[in-house]
């Protein structure tokens, strides 16, 4: 699946301080990353990793660049209304058969909350939860079929993990 095959070019979208990247560089991907906040970008470039500044909705890449996209709890931060761009700029980037890592949070709300309580400094971000069932039908309008799903709940929402192919 995902993880399984060593080389492939994988894109982390939202990639933060480089957390998963690093993960995903030790299991043996060429990892670029990219995120949207100039500060995540140096934190990840400081540990190495290949670090971009850059929109969802306008990948850098040409077309077919990348084996896979990695994109944990990322998309969550885009409104619902808006979501179809930056999937289908995944879609373009992707090679045939491209794989789509997503995580997102369970629930049906989407609206601007506090996510670091207590942290000087830190505004309110946009945040959307979605049903297994509404992402399944998002991702197929755009050409993907599920791979893979699960749900944990580490705390007071649930997880939803799910790997898409590209459908030729």
């Amino acid at each position: 699946m995902f993880i399984a095959s060593s080389g492939m070019r994988v894109l982390d979208i939202g990639s933060g301080p480089g957390r998963d990247g690093l993960l995903l560089q030790a299991a043996g991907k060429q990892v670029v990353c990219i995120d949207a906040a100039s500060e995540m970008v140096r934190c990840s470039a400081a540990r190495g990793l290949d670090s971009l500044i850059g929109d969802f909705s306008a990948l850098p890449f040409a077309n077919g660049s990348f084996d896979a996209t990695w994109a944990y709890t990322s998309l969550l931060h885009v409104p619902k209304n808006t979501l179809a761009t930056p999937i289908a700029e995944m879609r373009r980037i992707l090679r045939p058969d491209g794989i789509v890592g997503l995580g997102l949070i369970e629930g049906s709300a989407e609206s601007y909350r506090e996510n670091m309580k207590g942290v000087s400094g830190v505004f309110p971000r946009w945040f959307s939860y979605y049903q297994k069932e509404e992402v399944e039908e998002i991702m197929h309008r755009h050409g993907f079929v599920l791979q893979y799903f699960e749900s944990i709940t580490p705390g007071p929402r649930s997880y939803l993990h799910f790997i898409f192919k590209k459908d030729a």
